[in-house]
């Protein structure tokens, strides 16, 4: 069985281009792209989207990094504690970000749900 849903998985994951680094159109690998959703239009603090995502400090910052130098976020220190980190995006992020987000995942599973019909394991 969990064979058979790794598979499934892969196959899924393959046929949407999930792993590709134009994800979603965005030209942004999975994670960076989920990392500007999960900031979102408010912002947050760096620990919180660590617990929230379970990332490594060292992974979350070496995503934030990229994502700082081209732009798509600032990290600042907490107006409320200098020692906690907090993100949030820019102008680029938010066009990059949480409100492109539908458009182009409808059209990425809209086209790809075809393709899969009958290619799951069994």
């Amino acid at each position: 069985m969990v064979r058979q849903v790794r598979s499934f998985n892969r196959t899924v994951t393959q046929r949407i281009g999930v792993l590709n680094d134009a994800f979603l159109a965005r030209e942004r690998p999975l994670g960076q792209a989920r990392l500007l959703w999960e900031i979102g239009p408010d912002g947050c603090d760096v620990r919180q989207l660590r617990s929230r995502l379970d990332l490594d400090s060292g992974y979350l910052s070496r995503l934030l990094r990229a994502l700082e130098s081209d732009g798509l976020v600032v990290i600042e220190p907490s107006g409320t504690d200098g020692r906690v980190r907090s993100v949030r995006l820019t102008p680029p992020g938010w066009r990059s970000g949480p409100s492109s987000t539908n458009g182009p995942m409808r059209r990425r599973l809209s086209s790809s749900a075809g393709s899969t019909r009958g290619s799951a394991p069994g």
